[in-house]
């Protein structure tokens, strides 16, 4: 009969924090409920499995210099979207809040990491809730990092009848070295190196960059206009020289494939040096 009584006991306080946790997930947000650390339980408040409805992305830069802060967003559409709620957090790094957005707030998650959350359920604009967060890389260059995010799309009854969530793609940030990285002069502002793309990738990818004008400050050589396109690896020492030629303006793809210089995988830096000036970005090899 003891026996009994503690089972029901049990049960009962097992289901007034399923219901405390369903509440204040609805009020308050929760934490500790993304793919990080291999979980895929999600917001088990709204149902145990994911919606492939509810579209849930992280948007940002692909690469951060190690130790620099850098904005993201989290979009959230699909579902009833009444409002909508969120739990963001980051491998080795750290998210932070934005003063561009009022409606997060930042909560211990373990004794050692901290996550994003809403405040409260955020109405959408033009069919769509957007969050904004900061996201601090760690100290160590030349390793790769992600972010991590889930979103729920509620119908604001009160209750969770019919709410929605999904995860987001985890997203890959490469941590990179300052060191090579110089600002562009007001002559070129409009000089775009692009995130390759794929990234990661195995074993091709495309790198795009635009050129806006022909008018460029003379390189050491003497030559107008003239363009390289190098790759690195992360001591480094040049891989191979992709482009080194005049070019004149517009938009240009160059392909690349590691397979022909027997890479392994790793990060590596792909360089564009235009006269004097120069980008750099990483980009990540799997096998």
């Amino acid at each position: 009969m003891m026996k009994k009584k503690i089972t029901v006991f049990l049960c009962i306080i097992l289901s007034a924090f399923l219901i405390y946790r369903s509440l204040k997930a609805f009020e308050d947000g929760i934490v500790g409920l993304t793919r990080k650390d291999g979980n895929n339980e999600g917001c088990s408040c709204h149902s145990l499995s994911p919606f492939q409805n509810v579209s849930v992305i992280i948007s940002g830069p692909s690469s951060v210099i190690a130790g620099d802060t850098a904005e993201y967003k989290l979009k959230i559409s699909g579902g009833p979207l009444v409002r909508a709620g969120c739990d963001i957090a980051a491998g080795t790094g750290l998210v932070i809040l934005s003063p561009l957005d009022t409606s997060l707030q930042r909560l211990q998650a373990t004794l050692t990491s901290f996550e994003l959350t809403h405040t409260w359920p955020k109405l959408p604009v033009n069919d769509t809730v957007t969050f904004i967060f900061k996201y601090i890389a760690p100290n160590t260059s030349n390793v790769a990092d992600t972010i991590f995010a889930n979103g729920n799309s509620v119908n604001y009854d009160h209750t969770n009848n019919g709410d929605r969530w999904n995860f987001a793609d985890s997203k890959p940030i490469l941590i990179i070295s300052p060191i090579g990285i110089r600002n562009f002069s007001s002559t070129i502002s409009d000089l775009r190196l692009e995130q390759n793309y794929p990234n990661p990738f195995n074993p091709a990818t495309k790198i795009k960059f635009n050129i806006p004008s022909n008018e460029f400050p003379l390189n050491k050589s003497g030559l107008k206009g003239a363009v390289s396109l190098k790759i690195f690896d992360v001591t480094g020492k040049e891989i191979t020289t992709l482009l080194d030629e005049q070019l004149s303006q517009g938009t240009y793809e160059i392909n690349f494939n590691a397979d022909k210089y027997n890479l392994s995988s790793g990060i590596y830096y792909y360089k564009l040096i235009v006269g004097d000036f120069s980008k750099t970005k990483a980009m990540i090899l799997i096998k």
